[in-house]
């Protein structure tokens, strides 16, 4: 009877003790919007959750779909002036990488693009500060944590301190240093690549290391600037507010890259690193490929099967072929198997023991039904690329030169090219204009972790984002990489020092340079599958030990957050930016005493 009593006190109880939990994603970018979805998701059940957006970039996936029992918030910026950006910045990404050209660095457009960006945030920012809903919810302080997509949202960061709780600042981007030098951890430039820059952690040279130190000083000159701005712009709402100190009482700063695969840098123990979404690749094999009975090579297709380009490729063999699945009913009991395919070395052999066919089966015949335009039966049959620039990359805004160029290296591979457009194939006005190679299926989405899982996958080219990458290590595919923005340059180098990846700039692809960097990778293929497969099964066991680390520590803060900033053994105050001042003073202490002695 007691215990039936306590029982019913404990359920009636958990109700009134529910997390309060404030989720503050991007201002529209997808990719960004769905990680912190999932992290809201993940919450323990009946987690009270409010989502505060300004959507200001519509990517054609409009605003987040959100759970029914969630509160959202949000402003409406998606205007002309956003379309305009939009539009800009699409075709600029083609041109060079955004907002910094390491290449160029004169050209500036992507700079100025940047900061009009920062200046819509800001003024979108300031709109949410002044709406009712917000006051209502900032004034009950009730939130218990908040979560912070904190890349180019200082601003935002400004509100989330007016929430007065605990904050974990993660973005859907690796591991920052103009951010992670507020909770006093040095920033080294000449020995660290900063995230964003082209540079490799495997050592720079001199010019580079100059390269690096200039854009370390130009990130500290505009967060000091905007740090200034913020902080007159909530005064003269009577809010007291430094974003750089704010900063620094964030409980947790979490990227999404892998501890494993990230630069070496300085970091403490509240820089944390939880990686990808907890994935079991099994959950995506559409295709099982069998062995044959003679099965010691890689199998490509032979010269007179393509007459587009008869490239040689050292593993280039006449042996019998692999079994793959085909489209079969899913009632059928047989194995899925195709009979038109070349013999093979199996890559990634664990990826499908142990498999049901007939549920492999039943999901491929989802995929079938769901992605026509890809015929995914005749995946089965030839060997294929995929190509992919992400979410906010869309081919529409592609230069014809860019595309020309694409095209004649794509017309040369001997495999079918997958391109995932995110465009509307009738947006798609450079079709018009230039044909499309025979062996190209253009496709506005596709399903791109099932295309990662497919044993016919060659490899991808693809921008390098932080989400992107985490997939390809996940499942050992090696890539081509074409950073086009922020992060993606410093992601697709690190993979490069790892050897699973080669890169090449968009300025490159200008210059007709695709066809040799595909031909040169390809002709190197089995090297980088047997990295790519090293990189994936290392990231297996170092995340079977490290499991569930994004909900440990957002619980952890959720707990023990608000407690801590009360400690003063666990100091979290901006000491200020303590290594750059002593170098830029002994620099003007040196400058003087020259023109002293001169004089």
């Amino acid at each position: 009877m007691l215990f039936s009593l306590l029982l019913y006190l404990y359920y009636a109880t958990v109700p009134l003790l529910a997390l309060e939990v404030a989720l503050i994603p991007s201002t529209g970018c997808y990719s960004h919007d769905v990680m912190m979805k999932d992290v809201g998701q993940s919450m323990p059940q009946g987690t009270n959750i409010t989502w505060i957006q300004t959507f200001l970039y519509d990517f054609g996936f409009g605003e987040m779909r959100l759970p029914e029992q969630w509160t959202r918030i949000s402003i409406w910026g998606h205007d002309e002036e956003g379309l305009k950006v939009m539009r800009t910045a699409g075709s600029l990404l083609w041109e060079q990488n955004v907002p910094t050209d390491f290449d160029r660095p004169w050209d500036l457009r992507g700079s100025f693009l940047f900061f009009k960006m920062l200046e819509r945030h800001q003024t979108f920012c300031e709109k949410m500060l002044e709406d009712p809903r917000f006051l209502q919810y900032m004034r009950a302080r009730r939130a218990d944590i908040v979560l912070l997509d904190h890349f180019l949202q200082e601003c935002m960061g400004g509100l989330a301190y007016l929430l007065n709780s605990s904050v974990v600042q993660f973005s859907n981007w690796p591991i920052a240093d103009g951010y992670i030098t507020s909770l006093n951890i040095p920033a080294n430039p000449s020995a660290v690549p900063k995230t964003g820059s082209p540079y490799s952690g495997l050592g720079m040279a001199f010019p580079q290391r100059v390269g690096n130190l200039l854009f370390h000083w130009v990130i500290i000159a505009a967060r000091t600037i905007q740090s200034h701005v913020l902080r007159r712009m909530f005064a003269r709402r009577g809010y007291e507010v430094d974003v750089i100190k704010s900063e620094a009482e964030r409980i947790i700063y979490a990227g999404r890259s892998e501890f494993l695969f990230d630069v070496v840098r300085p970091i403490n123990n509240r820089i944390k690193h939880f990686g990808s979404n907890q994935l079991n690749r099994s959950d995506f094999v559409t295709v099982i490929p069998e062995m044959s009975s003679d099965s010691e090579r890689i199998a490509q297709y032979k010269d007179d099967q393509h007459p587009r380009d008869n490239i040689k490729l050292l593993n280039d063999t006449d042996r019998p072929p692999l079994i793959l699945a085909e489209c079969l009913d899913p009632s059928d009991s047989k194995p899925i198997a195709s009979d038109n395919m070349s013999s093979s070395l199996m890559r990634r052999a664990n990826l499908y023991q142990g498999l049901r066919q007939h549920i492999v089966k039943m999901k491929f015949a989802s995929i079938c039904a769901q992605f026509p335009e890809l015929d995914w039966p005749s995946l089965t049959k030839e060997k294929f690329i995929l190509v992919s620039f992400g979410s906010v990359a869309q081919a529409q805004h592609m230069p014809l030169y860019v595309v020309s160029k694409i095209f004649h290296a794509f017309a040369q591979s001997p495999y079918k090219i997958v391109w995932q457009t995110n465009s509307p194939t009738d947006a798609l006005l450079w079709t018009r204009n230039v044909s499309v190679p025979e062996n190209v299926v253009l496709t506005p989405w596709a399903p791109i972790k099932q295309i990662l899982a497919h044993p016919n996958l060659q490899y991808l080219i693809c921008h390098g984002g932080i989400n992107t990458i985490n997939e390809l290590l996940l499942f050992g595919v090696p890539v081509v990489g074409v950073p086009l923005q922020g992060d993606q340059g410093s992601n697709l180098r690190r993979l490069t020092d790892l050897g699973a990846a080669v890169m090449v700039t968009t300025a490159q692809i200008a210059k007709g340079e695709l066809v040799r960097t595909m031909r040169t990778f390809e002709y190197n293929l089995n090297k980088h599958w047997q990295r790519a497969a090293q990189l994936s099964s290392m990231l297996e066991t170092y995340r079977t030990l490290h499991k569930d680390q994004q909900h440990f520590w957002i619980d952890w803060t959720g707990r023990h957050g608000r407690k801590l900033l009360d400690r003063n053994l666990f100091n979290m105050r901006y000491i200020g930016d303590t290594e750059n001042s002593f170098w830029m003073a002994l620099t003007a202490t040196l400058f003087l005493s020259f023109l002293v002695v001169l004089c």
